[in-house]
């Protein structure tokens, strides 16, 4: 029996971009869309909110929401858990969906659907930090994609290589091949607008905490943020503070608010 292909993170807007497809050589060859960034789709993970459900064609479907779109998934066959599940959601529950990509080719005209195979509730926090893994790997294909775009590269192995895979660099050589070029810009714009909304609201936590004490310690903020903010992003986010005159640095590593 044939493995089922791993489910890859991705976000809405690349999802509901796929405009082509792919077949594997052979008869068991499985069949994937291939999305605008050149991603091979077969199975997929998204992170989101629950926007609703509804019934279409006497089947049943559910809309999950990301922070770019929402995307419409078909309950059916690959559903894997009772239907009774789902009337347990409520609106903008947090979720984690695994989906499956059904794409088809009819004289030239592709056709695709998206099917829930699995959804579970999530907090919060684990809906926003699945998301932003979805964003890191979108960005680091873009900043990849582009590479080989300015340096001309359009050899399969090279693109392989650059790509670190033997799958998505199979999907961008084969974008190339059907499309010429990969519009790169869209989807950096997208991440783009994506991590300034998630810096800015990391300032506001940030500024927060340090509006409820008198003072604190940098070492006090990283335990009172939980680890939801990288160090990293936490001492440059300080310092923008601090030199947009909203906080001032009393002692060495302490902070207070300035009203």
């Amino acid at each position: 029996m044939k493995a089922r292909e791993p489910a890859v993170r991705i976000t809405t807007p690349e999802l509901l971009g796929i405009d082509e497809m792919y077949k594997e050589e052979g008869e068991d060859g499985t069949s994937f869309g291939l999305s605008e960034l050149g991603l091979l789709v077969s199975r997929f993970l998204i992170s989101g909110k629950f926007a609703g459900k509804s019934d279409e064609d006497e089947r049943p479907t559910l809309r999950v929401k990301d922070s770019f779109n929402e995307v419409t998934l078909y309950v059916g066959s690959y559903y894997s858990e009772s239907l009774e599940a789902l009337d347990e959601l409520k609106e903008n529950d947090d979720l984690l969906v695994i989906g499956k990509v059904s794409v088809s080719n009819s004289q030239g005209q592709i056709s695709k659907r998206f099917y829930l195979e699995s959804i579970s509730k999530i907090s919060e926090l684990e809906r926003k930090y699945l998301e932003s893994k979805s964003v890191q790997f979108m960005s680091e294909r873009v900043k990849k994609i582009s590479r080989a775009i300015s340096s001309g590269t359009r050899d399969k192995e090279e693109l392989i290589a650059l790509l670190n895979s033997q799958r998505n660099g199979l999907g961008v050589y084969t974008r190339f091949s059907l499309k010429g070029s990969i519009d790169v810009e869209k989807f950096s714009d997208q991440i783009e607008v994506f991590l300034r909304n998630v810096n800015s609201g990391n300032r506001e936590n940030i500024l927060k905490e340090i509006k409820s004490y008198r003072e604190i310690s940098f070492n006090e903020l990283v335990d009172k943020l939980g680890g939801r903010i990288p160090r990293e992003e936490l001492e440059e986010e300080i310092r923008n503070l601090m030199n947009d005159g909203e906080i001032m640095e009393i002692k060495t590593g302490i902070y207070r608010y300035v009203p």
